[in-house]
């Protein structure tokens, strides 16, 4: 009877356009093995990388920090020592990778709430507010590739029916769009005010089991963007168009365990 009438209210909120609980993306750990491996390719890719805090547990990280307060998290865990720890020691048994996605919450006990009642919660998703910090500094957003946001993140799987009912009562909207991924194809997109989520297959997933496949950067220079992504390689990333507009893509070889999508402003 409890759970009803939360869930009731729940509904009455949403109809009387109560602030969103959650309007965008947030930021996405990295686990790694290596970190200052990691870093290193990281910079070579063009970011600038903020050094993280010291963690009670052993873990390490180092930040991709945007101006929003969206980010990339290079992150590592030397030893099991807690919970989060040996999930993180867990993961790495399969190689780098994406480990965690969270989702900027301006009201987060609001949105735990619409969670828990529609029975939602999600072990690899969790809410966060941006993380800005008075220890930023003009250098660390300085991303000599131009990225200036993170806008966007792909998910796999066969069965994806939880995660769009966790993004449904979020605040989502959902629609049917021709994507590149980096191949064309047709998919789901949950869209919130900051930032999309795209529902694909389980087919493309890069590691069995592993839903968080790929995410997608605003950049200022696409042209700038593509020059230094293509340094010692072959031949630069060859330039995608798309209804979004035009993109190169990294493959997850390159970026420690997913795709990332550079895409110009217009």
């Amino acid at each position: 009877m409890r759970s009803a009438i939360l869930a009731l209210s729940l509904l009455a909120l949403w109809h009387l356009g109560a602030d969103p609980a959650v309007t965008g993306l947030d930021h996405i750990p990295i686990a790694v093995r290596d970190l200052a491996r990691a870093a290193e390719d990281y910079r070579a890719l063009g970011f600038a990388l903020k050094p993280g805090r010291p963690h009670d547990n052993g873990i390490r990280n180092q930040h991709v920090k945007f101006t929003d307060g969206t980010e990339l998290e290079l992150i590592t865990a030397p030893a099991a020592r807690d919970a989060l720890t040996t999930t993180y020691r867990r993961h790495l048994e399969r190689g780098d990778g994406p480990a965690f996605l969270a989702l900027f919450a301006p009201r987060a006990p609001d949105a735990q709430e619409r969670l828990a009642a529609a029975k939602a919660t999600l072990d690899y998703l969790f809410l966060s507010g941006r993380n800005k910090s008075p220890t930023d500094l003009p250098e660390h957003f300085a991303h000599a590739n131009t990225a200036q946001s993170f806008i966007s993140v792909w998910l796999a799987g066969e069965d994806l029916s939880r995660e769009r009912r966790a993004l449904e009562v979020l605040g989502a909207t959902f629609s049917e769009r021709d994507v590149r991924v980096p191949d064309a194809a047709r998919a789901t997109v949950a869209r919130f005010d900051e930032g999309d989520v795209i529902l694909l297959p389980g087919a493309r997933q890069v590691v069995p089991g592993r839903k968080i496949v790929g995410a997608t950067l605003r950049v200022g220079s696409l042209e700038t963007a593509r020059a230094i992504l293509g340094r010692g390689q072959p031949s630069p990333p060859e330039i995608v168009v798309s209804p979004a507009g035009r993109s190169v893509f990294l493959p997850p070889s390159r970026t420690h365990g997913l795709w990332l999508e550079f895409r110009g402003n217009n």
